[in-house]
C-alpha cells in the first residue's frame, strides 16, 4: 500500500518497503548489498547524513529479498527492523516478536528481554530456530540509525546502560556469525560515527570485511529519480526544471531528502494551485527552491500557532536536539513526561503541536513506542530538519549557550564547594543573572546535562547577595573619598591663610621686601594648589556621573574603584608637590617664620594614603596563593582607596630583602576579618604612623597559610 496516493514523492521521511515502485535511481546500488549480503551474513551500510541509507534498504535491498532472493535453496525470508533508540535490547525483542504475532504483549516483550539479558544470543535462537526448522526460513535483521546506540551508551552515566548496549553488539556479531541458522543482519550508520565504533570489542573487525559505502546518484541516476516517480503518477516536469534540480541538488548537504521534499512541495503546489499541466520553474521557485523550501515549510507550521504554542513547539525541539562532543547538531529523542515537565505544558497540548508539525505532508515528528512503559517516545524524522530548517538551527544554537552558561556555573558551584574559587564577579554574575531570567530554567531541563542544578542555583543567589554587599561597600568608600577630597580643599584654604598671616605680621622694613617676596610666593603656591584641587574634583565628578550613566555593571564597579584610587593619588601627589615647594620657601626664612610655616605642612600631609602589600612564600604556593587571593579581596573591598597588591615572594628574593619575611610565615588562628581590622587598627592608629615616621616604615603583620601583610605610608 502507497501511503500517499495522490504525491509520488515521499518528502522528507525514508521510503518504506511498500514503496519500492516509487524507489528510483538505486538499482545498481541494490544489486552490489545483495551480493554482499551473500558474501557476509553482516554488512554495515555507512554514509553520510541525507545520502539515502535507509530508503536504499526499505525499498531497495528488502523488496528483493521478498521477491524471492534464494539464500541456502530457501527464498522464504523472516524480516524485522529496528533501532536501537534508548531500549536495544527491548526494540530488538519487540521487532523479533511481532514478526512472529503482531498482537504480542508488552509483558511477553519484557519476558524475552529478560531472558536475552540473562542468556544472550541463545535466547534469541532459541525464537527463530522453531521457525527455520518449521518453514526452512532465512532470518534478516535490519538495525536502522545504529548511531543512536553510541548516544545511548556514552552520553549516559548508567552503568547498566553502558552493559546493554555492549550486549547489544555481542548479540548482533554472534547471531551472524552461528552456522545453525541463516541469520542476516544489516545496519545503516552515519559516516562521521565510524571513530565511535571502536568503543565495542569486535565491531571495528566485522565492519573492515563487510562495510559498503554509499555512493552519490550520477547525473542520469539523479534524473531517474526525479523523472520516474511523476511518470507513474501520469504528470510531467518540464525539462529546464529537472536540469535545474540537477545543478541545485549537488550544492545543498542532505541532499536526497531535500530532493523528494521539495519535489513533494513543487507537485503539490502545481496540483492544487499553478494547474498548468507541468511541474516547472515557476512551482519550484514558489515553494523556495531546494535549499529553502523545508525551512519555509516548517515556518509555514510555525505561522499556524498561536503565541504559547510557538513558545512550546520551541522548548520541544530544543529538548529534541542536542550538539554532541563532536559538534555535530544531532536529534535527542525525549518522553513525552520529559517534555510535559521541560515545556509545562500537558500531554494533550503536545500531541496536538506534534499532529500540526506532521500535517500537510510535514512528516517532522515521530511518536514511537519506548520499552512498554506507556510513555511515548518523541524524535525528530530526519537530522536533515535540524540542519536546514533555519529557526531550529537558531534554537539549537541558543540551547548549546545556555547549556554552556549552566555547565560553567555548575562547575564554578563545584569549585566553590571546595573553596578553589570565590563567588562570581561582576562580569561572571551578569551573565549568570542574564542567562536565568533570559532561560528560566527548571531542574528538568538541567538534567540534561547534570545533577547538581540545586547547587548551582544556590551559588548563583550567594553571589547575588555578595554583590549587593559589596557594591554597597563601594558607594561608601566613594563617598568617604569624596569627604577626603573636601577635607583636602578646607586644608589648602587654610594653608592660604595661615600665608596672608605670615605676610601680614611683617612690619620691619629691612625684612618687609624678603617677607613679602615669601608670603606672595606662597600665595600663589595656594592659589595654584586651590586650582588644581577644583580641577581634580571637577573632574572626579565628571567621571562619576559617567560611572553611573554606565549600564555595564562589571565596567562601572572597576570604574568606581580607579575612581577613588586615582582622586587619593592625584590629591597626595599634588600636595606633596606642594609641599617641596614650601621647603624651598622655608630655607629663606627664618626660625620664628619656619616654625609657622611647619604647621602648614603638617595639615597638607595629613591625606597621606597607605599602600598594602600581601606577599605569599613560593615555597608554599600551592597553599597559600589561593588563601591570598581571597585575602586581598576582603582588604579591596576594605579599603578601596588605598593601594593594595598580592605579590610572589621567591626564594631569592626573600634571603635579600631582609624584612624577615618568612620567619612571619607561620600559621595564626585569626581568620580574614580579624586581619581586615588589624590592618585598620594599623591605618587609624594616629600614634603609629607619627609625621616623624620615615615614609618607607613597614609594619609586618602575619596572617594564616603562610602568607605575609605588609603596610606602608605611601
Amino acid at each position: 500500500m502507497i501511503i500517499d496516493n495522490t504525491n509520488p514523492y515521499v518528502g522528507l521521511r525514508p521510503f518504506e518497503t511498500d514503496e519500492s515502485i516509487l524507489f528510483f535511481g538505486r538499482s545498481e546500488q541494490t544489486l552490489e548489498l545483495l551480493q554482499r549480503l551473500h558474501q557476509h551474513h553482516f554488512v554495515a551500510v555507512v554514509g553520510s547524513s541525507g545520502s539515502g541509507k535507509s530508503s536504499l534498504l526499505r525499498a531497495g535491498l528488502i523488496p528483493a529479498l521478498k521477491a524471492g532472493y534464494l539464500v541456502d535453496e530457501s527464498d522464504h525470508w523472516f524480516i524485522a527492523i529496528m533501532k536501537p533508540g534508548q531500549s536495544p535490547l527491548y526494540n530488538l525483542a519487540e521487532a523479533l516478536l511481532r514478526q512472529i504475532d503482531p498482537a504480542v504483549s508488552d509483558a511477553t516483550i519484557l519476558l524475552l528481554v529478560q531472558k536475552i539479558k540473562e542468556g544472550g544470543v541463545d535466547a534469541v535462537l532459541h525464537i527463530i530456530l522453531p521457525l527455520r526448522k518449521q518453514q526452512q526460513i532465512n532470518f534478516f535483521l535490519l538495525v536502522d540509525q545504529f548511531e543512536e546506540l553510541f548516544r545511548f551508551s556514552i552520553e549516559t552515566n548508567e552503568a547498566a546502560k553502558k552493559d546493554e548496549a555492549i550486549d547489544f553488539v555481542n548479540i548482533l556479531l554472534e547471531l551472524s556469525g552461528n552456522t545453525t541458522v541463516p541469520v542476516y543482519i544489516v545496519f545503516t550508520m552515519r559516516s562521521d560515527f565510524i571513530g565511535d565504533c571502536s568503543q565495542f570489542y569486535g565491531l571495528p573487525e566485522a565492519l573492515n570485511k563487510s562495510q559498503y559505502l554509499v555512493p552519490r546518484l550520477t547525473r542520469l541516476q539523479l534524473k531517474n529519480a526525479i523523472e520516474g516517480p511523476a511518470k507513474l503518477y501520469a504528470g510531467k516536469i518540464n525539462p529546464a526544471l529537472t536540469s535545474r534540480l540537477l545543478n541545485d541538488v549537488q550544492n545543498v548537504k542532505d541532499e536526497l531528502p531535500l530532493l523528494q521534499h521539495v519535489l513533494m512541495r513543487t507537485w503539490d503546489y502545481e496540483m492544487k494551485k499553478d494547474r498548468n499541466g507541468e511541474i516547472d520553474l515557476l512551482d519550484y521557485e514558489e515553494v523556495g527552491f531546494i535549499d529553502k523550501a523545508l525551512s519555509v515549510h516548517a515556518d509555514e507550521a510555525m505561522i499556524g500557532l498561536n503565541n504559547d504554542e510557538k513558545h512550546i513547539a520551541q522548548l520541544m525541539f530544543q529538548s529534541l536536539t542536542t550538539t554532541d562532543h563532536g559538534g555535530r547538531k544531532i536529534r535527542k529523542p525525549a518522553h513525552i513526561s520529559v517534555l510535559e515537565r521541560l515545556t509545562g505544558a500537558t500531554a494533550d497540548t503536545l500531541y496536538e503541536i506534534i499532529d500540526h508539525f506532521n500535517e500537510d505532508k510535514r512528516s517532522f515528528l515521530i511518536v514511537n513506542k519506548s520499552a512498554g512503559t506507556g510513555d511515548p517516545l518523541i524524535d525528530i524524522s530526519h537530522e536533515s530538519l535540524i540542519r536546514q530548517w533555519e529557526t531550529l538551527g537558531g534554537w539549537v544554537d541558543a540551547e548549546t549557550e545556555s547549556a554552556k552558561t549552566y555547565l560553567q556555573l555548575s562547575n564554578d558551584a563545584m569549585r566553590h564547594k571546595l573553596d578553589r574559587k570565590g563567588l562570581l564577579d561582576s562580569t561572571e554574575l551578569l551573565v549568570a543573572v542574564n542567562w536565568r531570567n533570559t532561560t528560566k530554567p527548571n531542574e528538568t531541563w538541567a538534567g540534561r546535562y547534570n545533577n547538581i542544578y540545586t547547587e548551582a542555583i544556590d551559588f548563583l543567589d550567594e553571589s547575588i547577595e555578595n554583590e549587593k554587599t559589596v557594591k554597597k561597600q563601594k558607594e561608601e568608600a566613594l563617598q568617604k573619598a569624596m569627604d577626603a577630597e573636601e577635607q583636602i580643599k578646607t586644608q589648602q584654604e587654610e594653608a592660604l591663610k595661615s600665608a596672608e598671616l605670615i605676610a601680614d605680621e611683617k612690619k620691619n622694613s629691612r625684612r618687609k621686601t624678603q617677607i613679602i617676596t615669601a608670603g606672595s610666593f606662597l600665595f600663589v603656591i595656594a592659589i595654584v594648589a586651590s586650582v588644581i584641587a577644583f580641577m581634580a574634583y571637577g573632574e572626579a565628578q565628571k567621571q562619576n556621573k559617567k560611572a553611573k550613566a554606565d549600564r555595564d555593571i562589571a565596567k562601572k564597579q572597576t570604574e568606581e574603584t580607579l575612581y577613588s584610587k586615582n582622586i587619593a593619588d592625584s590629591a597626595n601627589k599634588r600636595i606633596n608637590d606642594i609641599v617641596d615647594s614650601l621647603n624651598v620657601v622655608l630655607n629663606k626664612l627664618n626660625p620664628a617664620d619656619r616654625a609657622k610655616l611647619v604647621g602648614v605642612q603638617k595639615q597638607l600631609k595629613a591625606g597621606t594614603v597607605y599602600k598594602i602589600d600581601v606577599f605569599y612564600m613560593q615555597e608554599t604556593i600551592d597553599v597559600a596563593k589561593p588563601s591570598g587571593e581571597s585575602l586581598v579581596a576582603t582588604l579591596r573591598a576594605s579599603f578601596p582607596n588605598y593601594n593594595i597588591q598580592l605579590r610572589l615572594l621567591s626564594i631569592q628574593a626573600n634571603a635579600r630583602s631582609g624584612y624577615g619575611i618568612k620567619e612571619n610565615l607561620i600559621r595564626c588562628e585569626a581568620d580574614e576579618a580579624d586581619v581586615a581590622n588589624k590592618v585598620l587598627g594599623v591605618i587609624k592608629g594616629k600614634n603609629i604612623f607619627s609625621s616623624q615616621q620615615p615614609r618607607l616604615q613597614i609594619i609586618n603583620y602575619p596572617t594564616p597559610n603562610y602568607i605575609s601583610i605588609f603596610v606602608r605610608n605611601n
